[in-house]
């Protein structure tokens, strides 16, 4: 089974981040798709390192221009059809908006 999150806003807790990996750790795939506001989260190296158990780290490409966020880590661009690719693949979809 796969989980794809959904993060479109500033996070300011770790909840999201914490139960994906318990998620993880329960043997489920887990991907993180950053959209909106959501994409700075992509310019925290610190961050993006502490989710090397999610299986795909995704960033909306038109919304990461739009906000002139500079990416770090391993983050994949992708496109609106990319977007739909990974609702398509995942079993479920957390939206953390």
């Amino acid at each position: 089974m796969s989980v794809l999150f959904v993060v479109s806003r500033i996070q300011n807790t770790q909840t999201i981040y914490k139960m994906a990996e318990m998620i993880a750790q329960a043997g489920m795939k887990v991907m993180f798709l950053f959209t909106e506001e959501g994409c700075h989260h992509t310019t925290n190296r610190e961050l993006i390192t502490s989710l090397s158990y999610a299986d795909g780290l995704f960033c909306l490409k038109s919304d990461s221009q739009d906000l002139r966020v500079k990416i770090e880590g391993d983050v994949k661009l992708i496109d609106y059809v990319g977007w739909i690719e990974l609702i398509e693949a995942c079993d479920k979809i957390v939206s953390w908006a």
